[in-house]
């Protein structure tokens, strides 16, 4: 009893001593604590146990996958609910949590996209060559269409009904700014709601197409496709949009592929009619009047390289701006004829329109009325838009109709939409845009406070720059939102000038004011000095 209750006191004193192992009494303690162990075995018994040390030693040493139990420290705390995380878990366990959605942060990009410059001289030369490199070509349809076949190989294994259609609403080759937020490629696969009810939930499900959202349906076969290219087509996802009237999303199709030596941008979609409208309206725009189409890609493209053109941040569509662009050529103030004519005499499009068949008498080709003058180049025609648009039509009571094609307020089957103003701001009438092949329907219903305030200032910049000769390099650099630091600073250094002002001048009175407002817009740019109402950066 002695012996034990000596090796319990010196096992105590060690687990108390900080430096135990080097006590010489505490050693010779277990030397003799081992000698009483081992002396009532015999000398078999202790082989045996000598032998099974040593294999087991062999083992542990020759197994390089023996977890090695690492120590293990224990912290007591008397009041655990007060001590930090910091102080609970290891540093080296913590991983840098990722940056969320919200947080946007602006940075410079690797390879920033500039203006582009042209080789010809004066704005006429420069609108027709920028005319030949945004005007879709054979080998840019050739290569969408090729495109599309191979989605539709792709997705063959899954819903073997799928049909799939491409549509190039631009020029492959030629890059431009927000090229993946607004892609120049349509990608439509038709399938029947029948057949996707079936292929997505089996034909085992007790519920029936009717009894589903058309709208969630929709989606959920975007979804499967878009699984499914990822997966096993190669394509890369960038973004969704399922909020508006028809959703979508964004793919990027690599050159690995071999379909072209760039990446790809489309705009992938499921039973959707909007891609083939705009195919139609400007393939029989181009058939009336080659001017027309050519129109229609110049305002286009200035649009998506302002950054009015991502119906997502509540911007007007590519198909829309083309709306835009046939309702100026219907009702434009011009010495030339009109145009285009209303909707209803469009070949094509006049099959489309919801409620009507063509007869089987043969329609009356439309034909503009010949001018003895010369005609407007799509270079002159670009700034009347802009200045239609600027100055003479009025956003808030008069609606842009391509199947009434006259200047008039909306229709009462078109819906108002009214936009909400931000802070103090009253409420406004929001543009009222009629979707020609569904007229109760308001394509201009997604605008913002925002976004509109957008559209008038570029509008405004443009007309600017069109009275003073600019140039087309100018007038398409490419947008960029400005940070809230610049516009802080810009607001400081106004506030400042106008103290140093008033300080400078004290006996003139009221006219330090005056002073400053004339300083300040000889400091503005040149659309803001044009009497452009101020508007919000996005």
């Amino acid at each position: 009893m002695m012996f034990v209750d000596s090796l319990r006191e010196a096992c105590t004193r060690a687990g108390k001593g900080v430096n135990s192992k080097s006590d010489p009494t505490f050693m010779g303690i277990i030397f003799m604590a081992f000698i009483c162990a081992v002396l009532p075995l015999d000398i078999s018994q202790l082989t045996f146990a000598l032998l099974g040390a040593v294999l087991y030693a062999l083992l542990q040493k020759s197994d390089p996958n023996a977890p090695k139990k690492k120590p293990v420290s224990m912290v007591v705390d008397a009041a655990p609910r007060s001590r930090p995380l910091s102080r609970l878990v290891s540093p080296s366990m913590l991983k840098p949590s990722p940056p969320t959605a919200a947080s946007e942060v602006r940075a410079p990009s690797v390879q920033p996209i500039v203006a582009p410059t042209f080789h010809s001289d004066g704005w006429e030369g420069e609108i027709q060559e920028l005319l030949l490199q945004i005007t879709p070509t054979t080998e840019a349809e050739r290569i969408v269409n090729q495109l599309a076949r191979v989605i539709q190989q792709t997705m063959q294994s899954v819903i073997p009904e799928i049909e799939v259609h491409g549509f190039a609403n631009g020029n492959l080759t030629f890059g431009r700014a927000f090229g993946v937020a607004v892609p120049e490629v349509d990608i439509v696969a038709n399938i029947s709601p029948q057949v996707l009810f079936n292929r997505l939930h089996g034909r085992s499900s007790h519920s029936t197409p009717a009894q589903l959202d058309e709208k969630k349906l929709q989606k959920s076969a975007i979804r499967a496709c878009t699984d499914r290219l990822v997966a096993s087509g190669g394509f890369k996802f960038r973004r969704s949009a399922f909020r508006g009237s028809e959703p979508k999303v964004t793919l990027l199709a690599p050159a690995s592929l071999g379909l072209f030596a760039e990446s790809i941008a489309i705009d992938f979609s499921v039973n959707v009619v909007t891609p083939l409208y705009n195919a139609a309206l400007l393939t029989e725009c181009g058939k009336m009047d080659a001017r027309a189409k050519e129109l229609i890609l110049l305002v286009r493209r200035w649009a998506k390289d302002r950054g009015i053109c991502h119906a997502v941040k509540g911007h007007l569509s590519p198909y829309m701006w083309g709306l835009l662009t046939i309702y100026f050529l219907q009702v434009g103030e011009s010495e030339e004829s009109p145009l285009l004519p209303p909707l209803e005499q469009f070949e094509l499009a006049a099959e489309l329109i919801q409620g009507k068949r063509r007869t089987g008498t043969a329609q009356t080709k439309w034909k503009s009325q010949q001018t003895t003058g010369e005609k407007k180049s799509p270079a002159v025609l670009f700034k009347e838009f802009v200045h239609f648009y600027e100055s003479q039509f009025d956003w808030h009571n008069e609606a842009v109709s391509i199947c009434a094609s006259r200047r008039s307020p909306p229709s009462l089957e078109l819906p108002i939409h009214i936009i909400a103003g931000e802070g103090s701001k009253t409420s406004e009438v929001g543009p009222s845009i009629e979707d020609p092949f569904n007229k109760s329907q308001n394509l201009g219903d997604h605008m913002t406070a925002a976004s509109l305030g957008r559209l008038k200032e570029e509008l405004a910049r443009a007309e600017a720059l069109c009275l003073r000769a600019a140039s087309l390099t100018e007038l398409l650099e490419p947008w960029v939102p400005a940070d809230a630091a610049e516009l802080q600073n810009d607001a400081a250094e106004l506030v400042g000038s106008r103290k140093e002002a008033a300080a400078a001048a004290p006996a003139k009175g009221e006219n330090w004011r005056q002073d400053a407002k004339q300083a300040q817009s000889s400091a503005a740019p040149p659309w803001r000095r044009a009497g452009a109402a101020p508007c919000t950066r996005v």
